[in-house]
């Protein structure tokens, strides 16, 4: 499943894309079984680092989020969504827009695939 942060008026907000790697990192740690203290040897940090990063409390860097990929053996992707849409008479079109958009709604096709998406996790 994509990775993605509530918009603020003026842009992406940094806080709300902290909160969801750290969700993540908190996700990926706990099915390896591993403390704090163990995954951060493993990525050569410290654990204080780790916990940090767990919080929220630090935005990581492109450079750590790549560390975090490799060592969880994931393929770390930066998305500029965009959503694309088939009106009834069969014509597409794409539009940016946040998940917070009251007219966005995913279809089947997009439910299935962020359905096969959570499951190669």
């Amino acid at each position: 499943m994509p990775v993605t942060a509530a918009k603020s008026r003026k842009g992406n907000n940094s806080a709300a894309m902290a909160a969801l790697c750290a969700r993540k990192l908190l996700d990926l740690r706990t099915h390896t079984g591993e403390t704090q203290k163990q995954l951060a040897k493993r990525l050569r940090m410290t654990d204080s680092m780790i916990s940090r990063l767990e919080r929220g409390d630090h935005v990581p860097s492109l450079k750590t989020l790549c560390r975090i990929a490799d060592a969880f053996g994931r393929h770390l992707e930066i998305v500029f969504h965009e959503h694309e849409h088939v009106h009834a008479d069969g014509t597409r079109h794409t539009h940016p827009h946040s998940h917070n958009d009251p007219h966005h709604a995913h279809t089947h096709e997009d439910a299935a695939h962020e359905r096969n998406t959570e499951d190669e996790k």
